[in-house]
């Protein structure tokens, strides 16, 4: 009805957040897949990139962002189709920051290991980056996601403290 505008933006925003967060989970699968396909082509002082700790570190820390931000993903979801968009608004706020950051971190080491040509047109890790930094912006930059998070964990907690008294 008339007024409600904001209302109903709101209740289709969360599931679009999430949507673009599973897309941005896609990104960074494929920017890890370039990584381990560079680091398996080249060779400096004699052995495979991969072979250097530092970037089978880099490796293994990118698996690690993908999953935590996949798991987080899959539980907003969950929540919001169990008990709907207002229930899961810090959830969804929490994924919309964690998501596009961890992706971005996977494309920025992708690049890395790439080196120059990982900036170049001969791979789409520029473009990834360039699109996936908007993502930190679109429906709310992080620090508006960052304040909803602190105001309902705040208001979680003092459930928690009034029920213990």
């Amino acid at each position: 009805g008339e007024g409600r505008g904001f209302e109903i933006a709101q209740g289709r925003l969360g599931p679009g957040r999430i949507h673009h967060c599973m897309r941005s989970l896609g990104a960074a699968e494929t920017a890890l897949e370039i990584l381990c396909q560079r680091a398996a082509q080249r060779e400096t002082f004699g052995k495979k990139l991969y072979n250097h700790e530092v970037v089978a570190h880099w490796i293994a820390e990118c698996r690690l962002s993908i999953e935590q931000a996949r798991l987080l993903t899959l539980q907003t979801a969950r929540k919001i189709d169990t008990l709907g968009n207002r229930k899961a608004r810090k959830e969804v706020a929490m994924t919309k920051v964690v998501v596009p950051r961890a992706a971005l971190k996977v494309i920025d080491t992708a690049i890395q290991v790439c080196g120059g040509a990982g900036v170049s047109q001969d791979f789409p890790l520029a473009m990834m980056f360039a699109n996936m930094r908007t993502l930190r912006l679109a429906d709310g930059p992080d620090e508006v996601h960052l304040s909803t998070i602190a105001r309902w964990e705040l208001l979680d907690q003092s459930k928690k403290l009034t029920a213990k008294m």
